[in-house]
């Protein structure tokens, strides 16, 4: 017997367990026209673990050390000999070439991304050489499947790749340069590997933990009701809005509207170019479900860059989808262990994006595209057949704008996505070096110039000195706007920065019914909603409000101040902070957004802010332009902020000199000049280096860790709950109820607080705060004498 799994007194063979993967894998590459690849792959992808070695490792009858038993080769260096073999009888000699070493890598690489290529050495050709009980394996793999049957799924995966790759040329010939459309093909390549190696990833673990807990996942969901369920929620919520008359209420319904019909059209890419308030969010989610229902596709993903907005939307799209059909997911907890047999029972209930409706962050939906953690790529095939709102799509990071294009492109095409581009400020993917293809007919809402001249409510006044503003200095103009105007937004750039601009306000001469507020990511996001919830009802009641935050508030976030004060940025910032003053035209006239220049701010570490701020002033002291709320204001920007930075948006590393987009390309930094032509031919689109972008790649350049903390007594049963033995496969749902009183940290303050004993660790493998670390006014603090610095 060749035994796969055991759990207790249960053994799942690995005969078993491979035809049951190879069922999903097939089941789940069927969204993207690949099944016949999916079910090659799930068959093989163990095949090395039909070794006697294997097993006696598997039964604990000899200690081997992790890693020793390389399971995963046997199954790649067999798909290639059978192709080899055909090749040798086939008037294309490289007919099955291409296609057998995609599954070859895949079926390699399920335990964990490889470099296909690197540093003059075909990674993929030295895995597959060795010879580890492979005579043996080789001789047991028609226990698994025949060698006919193998042939012939061979062929037809060949067919169904060769459909893919002329979908691939089509795409390419869209963009008119040869040498940026081979680099373009061969990341498409990358991208529909990825994409099988999430499907194969996926189904691997989806049985593996459907042995492990005796329990059988269903992979067929009909969504058809939901979709209907979603209108007729979402219909009820738009007739409590129906009395409402006023001109921006009408337009917001006229917007949403318009978004309804645009559904009845075929879309791939489009942009749904709203002013801020116009009710982009309801508006593209009406869209989203009617599209779903009148092209049948299984998902909606609500994509947010920042934590405050996909909060507060998070709990209006749940309310429309119900809570066992939506999932908020922004925090990954569980560390990942690299090891070749051996998975935790953690690793295999991972978020898997198996939810109907979907909302999460640009970290996230960023990192299943493009990062090495397993866990991520896992999920990346639960894209197909999506609709995928992405809110504030000027977040998208600079050094990442040709990769999304490009990945946003594939998904489009390959995988049957229709992708919404949403903001007020869109920026220009479409006229970079790598563009996003975007429809022909690109606009949601068709001529959106009437909108931004109805939600004209806000007047932006520069206020910028030629030395800039001290704290001391900016909170003075801050309290004076506040005395003006009888409650104020003030945004600036840095944590730090918010910090000093509160307490020097806090020493002014506020009444005590003043309700002085700050806001900050350090604050878990049920602490962030109780605040933003404290704000609007002191706002509500007329009450003297200041709030002093960063970026967190200044897009989604459904607030509105009579003066927004805003530290120097991006043009796109000042738009966005615009959108929190007088939002609904509560005013009878255009209110003030006031940009100033802090001194003070360290914007050292924060390039692309310190970029945006020095655009944004070239357009300011050019005096050339009456209104910087103007699309037409917004997309010259844009273009000076990405002229000649086609290197800076491949995303430009240092080690080796290159960009992850050509080490996810063709490659050429690790090319070796001394293979054969013939070779560097069969391979030149496949020569990606697919472990070494992932660990190189961040979203964030500091890389965080995430941490609970005590908020509350709701948050305390929770780590309470992690801290006692519970089985593995609820540890993801109790995780799942932790999000909310998560915060991300950066490295220095993970020392910090570990240096203090400040943070522990679970069983389950999450991070705890200790509560004497979480501070009410301002969240997480690294010390007891910090806090109490802070509060006096």
């Amino acid at each position: 017997m060749n035994i796969a799994h055991i759990k207790d007194e249960r053994i799942q063979t690995t005969e078993d367990h491979c035809r049951e993967t190879a069922e999903i894998a097939s089941k789940f590459a069927e969204d993207f026209s690949a099944s016949d690849i999916g079910r090659l792959s799930g068959l093989l992808h163990d095949a090395g673990k039909l070794s006697e070695a294997f097993n006696l490792y598997i039964t604990g009858k000899k200690k081997v050390a992790r890693g020793q038993i390389d399971h995963s080769f046997a199954g790649a260096r067999y798909i290639t000999e059978v192709a080899d073999s055909m090749n040798a009888n086939c008037t294309d000699a490289d007919r099955y070439y291409a296609i057998s070493r995609i599954v070859g890598h895949i079926i390699a690489a399920h335990h964990g991304l490889q470099d296909n290529y690197d540093n003059g050495t075909d990674r993929f050709r030295k895995r597959i050489s060795k010879d580890d009980f492979y005579s043996e394996i080789a001789g047991k793999i028609s226990d698994i499947a025949d060698e006919a049957t193998v042939k012939n799924l061979l062929k037809a995966s060949e067919t169904e790749y060769r459909e893919i790759k002329n979908r691939l040329d089509t795409l390419c010939k869209r963009t008119n340069d040869n040498k940026k459309c081979n680099v373009a093909y061969a990341f498409y390549i990358g991208l529909l590997e990825r994409l099988l190696q999430s499907v194969l990833i996926d189904a691997d673990r989806t049985n593996t933990a459907d042995f492990m807990n005796d329990t059988q996942t269903n992979i067929n969901t009909d969504v058809a009701t939901l979709w209907a369920e979603m209108e007729s929620r979402l219909n009820r919520k738009r007739e409590s809005f129906a009395n409402k008359c006023d001109r921006i209420s009408l337009q917001r319904k006229n917007i949403s509207q318009r978004c309804y019909e645009f559904a009845a059209n075929k879309v791939g890419i489009c942009r749904l170019i709203v002013p801020t308030g116009g009710g982009k969010t309801l508006s593209s989610l009406r869209f989203a479900i009617e599209y779903c229902k009148k092209w049948k596709m299984k998902k909606i993903f609500y994509i947010a860059p920042f934590m405050s907005i996909l909060e507060q939307n998070s709990d209006e799209i749940r309310g429309i989808a119900g809570d066992e059909n939506f999932l908020e997911h922004h925090s990954d907890f569980l560390s990942e262990i690299e090891d070749e047999n051996e998975l935790s029972e953690y690793e295999l209930h991972t978020e898997r994006w198996d939810i109907p409706v979907i909302a999460t962050t640009m970290v996230q939906f960023l990192n299943a595209l493009f990062s090495g953690k397993i866990s991520a790529v896992r999920r990346m095939h639960q894209l197909c057949k999506s609709v995928i709102i992405i809110d504030e799509v000027q977040s998208v990071p600079q050094k990442c704008i040709n990769m999304f294009n490009l990945a946003m492109n594939f998904l489009s095409e390959i995988c049957g996505c229709t992708i919404i581009l949403c903001s007020a400020t869109q920026p220009v993917f479409d006229k970079v070096d790598y563009p996003l293809l975007l429809d022909s007919n690109d606009s949601m809402t068709g001529d959106y110039s009437e909108d931004f001249n109805i939600f004209k409510r806000t007047d932006v006044i520069p206020k910028i000195e030629k030395y800039g503003y001290s704290y001391e200095q900016a909170a003075e103009f801050c309290y004076h706007q506040f005395c003006e105007a009888g409650n104020l937004l003030v945004i600036v750039n840095t944590k730090s920065s918010a910090l000093e601009v509160y307490g020097r306000l806090k020493e002014k001469n506020l009444s005590e019914e003043t309700v002085l507020i700050h806001l900050s990511t350090n604050m878990c996001p049920e602490h962030r909603r109780e605040r933003i919830k404290e704000i609007r009802d002191a706002l509500d009641q007329s009450k003297p409000v200041i709030c002093v935050t960063t970026q967190l508030i200044e897009a989604g976030v459904d607030i509105s101040f009579k003066c927004v004060v805003r530290s120097l940025a991006g043009l796109d910032n000042v738009v966005q902070a615009a959108g929190r003053c007088n939002r609904h035209g509560e005013e009878d006239k255009n209110c003030p957004v006031y940009i100033i220049n802090i001194k003070d701010e360290n914007l050292a570490k924060l390039k692309e802010i310190k970029e945006s701020q020095r655009v944004a002033r070239k357009i300011i002291d050019s005096d050339s332009y009456s209104d910087y709320l103007e699309v037409k204001t917004l997309s010259e920007y844009y273009s000076l902020l990405f002229k000649d930075k086609n290197t800076e948006m491949s995303y430009k590393v240092e080690y080796p000199d290159t960009t992850i987009l050509d080490l996810l390309s063709l490659n050429m930094k690790w090319h070796n000049p001394c293979l054969s032509k013939d070779y560097c031919k069969k391979n030149e689109y496949s020569a990606q280096a697919f472990k070494t972008a992932g660990k190189l790649f961040e979203v964030i350049d500091n890389h965080t860790i995430n941490v609970i903390v005590p908020y509350n007594e709701d948050a305390d049963n929770i780590i309470k709950e992690l801290c006692s033995e519970i089985p593995a496969d609820r540890v993801n749902a109790i995780l799942r109820k932790a999000q909310k009183y998560t915060v991300s940290i950066y490295q220095n303050t993970n020392k910090k607080l570990n240096d203090s004993n400040g943070i522990y660790r679970v069983p389950c493998g999450a991070i705890v705060l200790e509560k004497e670390f979480y501070c009410e006014d301002f969240g997480i603090t690294t010390e007891a004498s910090e806090m109490e610095t802070l509060i006096l």
